[in-house]
């Protein structure tokens, strides 16, 4: 699991046991970006949503496959904005997480901050940039 800037976690997929253990150790929400059977043996979304109410702590879906889009961005910002922290962001390597983290908190820390932060937890999103400074501009 790697550390990004305001009590938020991403990494790999997710199984309902991981998520329990997680919960016992304080996290408070979860966002799953990853879409339902993009993998063998992956659990489906509801299965997990199911674990998370559980348990008592938040889960949003917000599925990325393929490229960025304005309604990802935005419901990404959202959830990272309202969320109670800690919060874990997981997909299948952590990667379109801590991008969609990056675009959630571009207006706040600016481009060269998110790209610091995805940097030090060990992603190479370089290829983000361009469109970083983009959605900075406004």
């Amino acid at each position: 699991m790697k550390e990004l800037p305001g009590d938020v976690f991403v990494t790999g997929q997710l199984l309902a046991v991981q998520m329990q253990a997680l919960a016992e150790q304080g996290v408070m929400s979860f966002i799953n970006n990853r879409p339902d059977m993009e993998g063998p043996m992956q659990p489906l979304s509801e299965d997990l949503e199911k674990t998370a109410q559980e348990l008592g702590v938040d889960y949003h879906h917000i599925p990325m496959a393929g490229g960025l889009t304005p309604g990802l961005i935005e419901a990404s910002q959202t959830a990272f904005d309202n969320l109670p922290r800690p919060i874990v962001a997981f997909c299948a390597s952590g990667m379109r997480s801590a991008a969609l983290w990056a675009f959630a908190h571009v207006d706040k820390l600016g481009v060269d901050g998110v790209m610091e932060a995805i940097c030090a937890a060990g992603y190479n999103l370089e290829q983000i940039r361009g469109p970083l400074e983009a959605r900075a501009k406004g």
